[in-house]
């Protein structure tokens, strides 16, 4: 990533550490942190991040508006910059004014490229998420103690906070490559769905054996309205779902595959 690309990320996290604390916000009253939060990230151009200049947006790239989208799934905070992001590319695609305020898209379009971009955000956001499950479990094993000692002495845990690292690890690697190859690629052709359906089906099945672990190292704590953990697996339940689950992507990936029949299944695997 480029200097701009180190600003925006720096930005995005900056906002996101002041204004959407993940525990702060679950235990505020009420939503009143949403308004300065989501004018923040207005005023950073954080929203209209892949909307061009000239129609009034940060013309930032697509792979500096994924790593946006990384972070905010860091925090999983409940406001719509992925909705929105997501919707000004569309317009701006389509060579249409973008409003302003919160959009949203339909997660059932039948729109191939809206699909398989939503499908990568979506895979995108599960994994930046997955990486603060992880630091927190890992954080909560050293802290939490039983029978005199940090639960993260015990080989157990030990082994499901090694395989949660490595679920994490998967995650971020499939949806990065995605992301590069819709950067890279001309059009949403043949590599760009290898690599979106791919991303979509392993970041979530990353999703769920790392949310089962997660939970199972902090016990019962972990459901309970005062912390913060509930937040993010809630969100990951979710997000698999919008764009495709697995099995949808799964069975596409299958189709396109076997319609090229076996001779080309190789090849299509090596050049990726």
């Amino acid at each position: 990533m480029n200097i701009a690309g180190n600003l925006i990320a720096d930005a995005t996290r900056r906002i996101f550490r002041d204004l959407g604390d993940p525990q702060a916000l679950n235990l505020a009253r009420d939503e009143s942190w949403r308004a300065p939060l989501w004018r923040a990230l207005e005023d950073a151009g954080l929203t209209r991040a892949w909307v061009p200049e000239n129609l009034g947006g940060a013309g930032a790239s697509i792979a500096e508006g994924f790593e946006i989208l990384r972070i905010s799934g860091e925090y999983a905070v409940a406001v719509p910059l992925a909705e929105t992001l997501l919707a000004g590319w569309a317009l701006a695609r389509a060579g249409k004014n973008v409003p302003t305020g919160p959009l949203s898209v339909d997660s059932a379009s039948k729109d191939d490229a809206l699909r398989q971009m939503g499908a990568a955000v979506r895979a995108m956001q599960m994994a930046g998420a997955l990486q603060s499950i992880l630091d927190r479990s890992v954080a909560y094993a050293k802290e939490r103690v039983a029978f005199e000692r940090p639960i993260g002495g015990f080989q157990a845990v030990q082994h499901n906070l090694a395989r949660l690292a490595g679920e994490t690890a998967a995650a971020l690697a499939a949806a990065g490559s995605a992301a590069d190859a819709i950067a890279s690629e001309p059009s949403f052709n043949e590599a760009v769905l290898l690599e979106v359906a791919s991303a979509k089906i392993r970041v979530g099945e990353a999703a769920e054996t790392g949310a089962a672990i997660a939970h199972q190292v902090h016990g019962a704590i972990g459901f309970s309205r005062e912390h913060v953990l509930h937040r993010y697996t809630r969100r990951l339940w979710a997000w698999r779902d919008d764009f495709g689950s697995e099995s949808r992507w799964a069975a596409r990936l299958g189709a396109s595959c076997a319609a090229k029949g076996a001779d080309a299944l190789w090849p299509m695997l090596a050049a990726r």
